[in-house]
């Protein structure tokens, strides 16, 4: 038996690799060893996705200056929607080419028709230039409707603010799939309404401005011309828009229907505390002049309303009937 197992052994030392073998395996070893994995790259996070905090910080109020400015920059995006430049609201703000205030990164993803245009024309500008924006979230209604937009009539019940969102962005998309035409029909005296009726004449009625016909459109006015021309967008329930002139075509309704011209109410941010001014506060707040037809007298002359407006706007007084 010893020498069985003696002669196992032997066997065993006779099939070990001699010691330079051995040493020629070790370079080969090291040269196949697999090198450490590549740190991922960060992602970089557009203007409009980064925190609210972050991305829209508030420095001033909705004042004269600001409210100039504003009216320069939507009558740059009518413009540019009367050329055929640009067929949706998100396409218009998305490009540099069209918008000043344009910023890189993903593209916008809200859908916009004519009651969202307004709104969300006010929001981007406020973002881009730090201003405070303030909207209505939820109505009541005196006389329910089964469609909102046709309400008897409503009245704001809660309000956010930009700070209530998470980044721009969600806001936009927002106010895209939560407002309609109903925000409007709201009465004249109301002091908590976004919007407000506003006295005929070029410093009320400017770039900006918003036309409600209670039938359920709005548009926004982006030029009133030398002639009394008024120039407006006009979204549609698809997401398109295009510019046309104001017209008969569109119904001024009742004062209770709210409808009409109407300008955003500013906010105002002071020592920290947002608040918006009282119907009684704005210089250009006038309730019942567009819906009192005895005040539609230019030259002594009566007037229709859309004349009467046309003629405080620069237009020539219409031939007599």
């Amino acid at each position: 038996m010893k020498g069985i197992i003696a002669g196992l052994f032997a066997v065993a030392a006779a099939m070990v690799l001699p010691a330079p073998a051995a040493a020629q395996l070790r370079p080969v070893a090291a040269a196949i060893s697999l090198p450490s994995p590549a740190s991922p790259r960060p992602r970089r996070v557009g203007a409009s996705d980064r925190p609210i905090t972050e991305a829209w910080p508030v420095v001033r109020s909705w004042d004269g200056p600001a409210e100039a400015e504003y009216g320069r920059w939507v009558q740059t995006i009518g413009r540019a929607v009367e050329a055929r430049r640009c067929r949706t609201l998100a396409d218009c703000l998305d490009r540099a080419d069209l918008n000043p205030l344009a910023v890189p990164g993903r593209r916008s993803t809200f859908r916009a028709d004519c009651a969202d245009v307004p709104y969300i024309l006010r929001a981007f500008f406020a973002w881009r230039r730090k201003l405070p924006f303030v909207h209505t979230s939820s109505l009541r209604a005196e006389r329910p409707a089964r469609d909102g937009r046709y309400a008897f009539t409503n009245r704001p019940t809660s309000t956010r603010r930009w700070t209530d969102y998470a980044t721009p962005r969600r806001l936009l998309h927002d106010l895209g799939s939560t407002v309609h035409s109903g925000y409007f029909r709201m009465r004249p005296e109301l002091d908590d309404s976004d919007t407000y009726p506003v006295r005929v004449d070029r410093e009320a009625i400017r770039p900006g401005t918003a036309f409600y016909d209670p039938d359920g459109h709005v548009l926004v006015v982006y030029e009133v011309r030398a002639d009394g021309e008024v120039r407006l967008i006009d979204g549609h329930p698809g997401g398109s828009f295009t510019a046309r002139r104001f017209s008969a075509q569109l119904t001024l309704g009742s004062s209770w229907q709210g409808g009409g011209f109407r300008n955003f109410r500013p906010v105002y941010l002071r020592d920290g505390v947002v608040s918006r001014p009282a119907n009684r506060e704005l210089a250009d707040f006038d309730p019942m002049v567009q819906h009192d037809p005895a005040r539609w007298v230019v030259g002594g002359r009566a007037l229709g309303y859309h004349d009467w407006v046309r003629t405080r706007l620069g237009a020539p007084l219409p031939p007599a009937p």
